[in-house]
């Protein structure tokens, strides 16, 4: 069950400004569109209003409602309102903080969902904050800038369709709040209006009788924000919160750290729970978390379990997502959860107590989110492919050891009938080897390991146990690409007394796999597919088609390839067999630029219609396009 707290540090203000963004430069880089030619006309207020207008694409008679409200459109002499507001349009410093009783999911930690719309204005206009409050021209072309980042893409023209972009702007996180703002906004649309403001001008805003509020857009618009506020663990582990930094680190709202705010229960499915080891001390990693180790580093995980006593640290809210993984699909889609440990150092860091935790959290985790616990979905970091080199959780990691704790053990699972599937099941303490290259240091090479468990079979050349392994790899504790990890499921293409012949990375490999109590694969049920034309690409990441993104503000993504050990595109050919791991991936992209939400099209999710299925390729899991291959069972 979640536990609900409250926390107070003496750096809650100064966490809660740096958030806000309160920190920036007044030289804030502006957004793309041309802020200069709203500037530049007639200062008469109602034109200045057409001109805001045409260049945000902000409905007229929006920004006339919104205006009408703070102060019935007069400037005031750029003095603050009671509540702390500035101008024609009422733009407030003060950052919008959380509700002391949010909805389910929802941050109370103290950080604010979002900056003031003076600080968004500034951002979007490249204005100073200055003249932001006291030229009524800037105000206006600063307040459509801010409704146009709260609902970026929009090009309706019904006031109705900007509901959410006007509730929001009411400064509050409260939806009952927000709502009542929303209404006084439409009221006024409704109504119409006409004042002579303090500048000698008269302003009209025509009656729109059938104007109406869609409260279900602002019901539905679930404010993201940093922070854990719901502890997601279970009652069985000693759970506890350490948060990881969210601020910003520069004049730029591209510019922070440490993760990107989503609405995952929402708009992004979670699939996969992705096993890591730290590489550093507990205390060392809780230090970098939180940003005092190195400040500006953009990376950050969902939780850490500790070593000595299984204690599980939770940093990031399940709904966010984290930087752990080096591939943004994974990101997209995953909890990262991190281990106490070195994957170099054999023996040394994986406690009994350590998977314990991890299993009940992992479990927990996986029925609260609807993901499989099979080796599919329950992955190392390893076996995808990351912007860079990772290796983890290694080959000291006990894989069927932890399957087992998970209540899902890596066992024969064919019901009836012949396969060609078969599942690596290789044993751990028994098989021990010793390999190279543990215990390295920045400053010293490593050394021979002792020899411990392991959890792969090799994959060679040839039926030989003399045979070199696959891609030239060698026996360095780091070097993954010729590993058949426990729970990797292949296709048999052939066999030769105790080898058989699988295709692995788009060449054939050979695993040894004796008969009897030494045989180190299971029999397993799958499906395989098969390449329909030569050379079908392995891509990264299941992103969607260019067409997904026509008519957005977000580029096209390109889809990403895997690449095989030398380099080249992996690819798949006729005749090849891979076992498939999931024919009903996601095609998704997530796009999270900003710090603020003020980039254009942020924190959207583009969905296309390719469809993806994820296959075992060799190490790791690689996407291909369901029309380049055909699915067949593996017998």
């Amino acid at each position: 069950m979640a536990r609900r707290f409250s926390r107070f540090g003496a750096g809650a203000l100064v966490a809660t400004l740096a958030a806000a963004g309160l920190t920036l430069s007044s030289t804030t880089a502006a957004s793309a569109t041309d802020w200069g030619s709203c500037l530049e006309g007639s200062d008469d207020t109602q034109a200045v209003f057409a001109r805001a207008a045409q260049v945000s694409g902000v409905p007229e008679d929006v920004l006339l409602g919104v205006g009408y409200l703070g102060g019935r459109w007069s400037q005031h002499a750029g003095q603050p309102s009671v509540s702390g507001g500035y101008g024609v349009m009422h733009l407030t410093d003060a950052p919008v903080v959380p509700v002391t009783a949010p909805e389910k999911g929802d941050s109370t930690s103290g950080l604010p969902s979002r900056a003031g719309t003076l600080h968004v204005a500034r951002q979007r206009t490249g204005l100073s904050a200055e003249r932001l409050r006291t030229d009524p021209v800037a105000n206006i072309c600063g307040a459509a800038a801010v409704l146009a980042s709260y609902q970026p893409g929009a090009t309706e023209q019904d006031a109705a369709g900007w509901s959410k972009a006007v509730a929001r702007y009411a400064g509050t996180a409260d939806r009952k709040e927000a709502l009542h703002y929303a209404g006084l906004v439409f009221d006024v649309l409704r109504s119409g209006a006409t004042e002579t403001t303090d500048l000698g001008d008269t302003v009209t805003l025509a009656a729109q009788p059938g104007a109406t509020l869609d409260t279900s857009a602002v019901v539905e618009d679930r404010v993201l924000q940093p922070g854990v506020q719901e502890l997601e663990c279970p009652s069985t582990v000693e759970c506890d919160v350490v948060e990881a930094q969210y601020r910003s680190t520069g004049p730029s709202p591209t510019q922070y750290v440490n993760y990107d705010l989503a609405d995952r229960e929402k708009d992004l499915s979670i699939d996969y729970l992705v096993v890591h080891n730290t590489e550093c001390t507990y205390d060392v990693c809780t230090r970098l978390i939180k940003g005092e180790a190195e400040p500006n580093r953009f990376v950050s995980w969902h939780y850490t379990v500790r070593s000595s006593d299984g204690h599980v640290d939770q940093h990031v809210a399940t709904r966010n997502v984290a930087a752990h993984a080096g591939n943004w699909y994974l990101n997209m889609h995953s909890v990262g959860v991190e281990h106490e440990g070195k994957a170099g150092e054999p023996g040394t860091w994986y406690t009994e107590a350590l998977y314990r935790s991890s299993a009940q959290l992992v479990s927990h985790l996986a029925e609260q989110k609807g993901i499989e616990l099979d080796r599919a979905h329950i992955v190392g970091h390893e076996e995808f492919m990351s912007s860079n080199y990772k290796w983890d959780p290694g080959p000291y990691w006990d894989w069927e050891h932890y399957m087992d704790l998970l209540g899902a053990p890596i066992r024969p699972d064919r019901r009836s009938g012949p396969s060609q599937v078969f599942t690596v099941k290789p044993g751990f303490t028994d098989n021990a080897r010793i390999l190279d290259g543990c215990f390295a240091t920045e400053t010293q090479p490593g050394r021979a390991c002792p020899s411990f468990g392991t959890n792969y079979v090799d994959v060679r050349t040839a039926p030989s146990d003399s045979a070199p392994l696959v891609w030239g790899s060698t026996d360095l504790v780091s070097d993954r690409d010729a590993r058949a990890v426990a729970g990797h499921k292949f296709s048999v293409a052939g066999r030769q007394g105790d080898w058989l012949k699988v295709w692995w990375d788009g060449s054939v490999g050979w695993i040894k796999s004796p008969k009897g109590e030494k045989a180190t694969v299971v029999p397993s049920q799958g499906e395989v597919v098969e390449a329909v034309r030569p050379s079908v690409p392995v891509y990264a990441r299941a992103y969607p088609e260019a067409a997904a993104y026509a008519g957005t503000p977000v580029p096209y993504q390109g889809q990403p390839t895997v690449t095989a050990p030398d380099g080249s595109v992996l690819t798949l050919e006729p005749g090849q067999r891979y076992v498939v791991a999931d024919r009903t991936v996601p095609t998704d992209y997530f796009y999270a630029k900003s710090f603020d939400n003020s980039i254009r099209g942020d924190k959207s999710v583009i969905t296309g219609d390719q469809e993806y299925v994820q296959v075992w390729v060799g190490h790791r899991f690689g996407y291909v396009k369901a029309e380049d291959v055909r699915v067949l069972s593996g017998r």
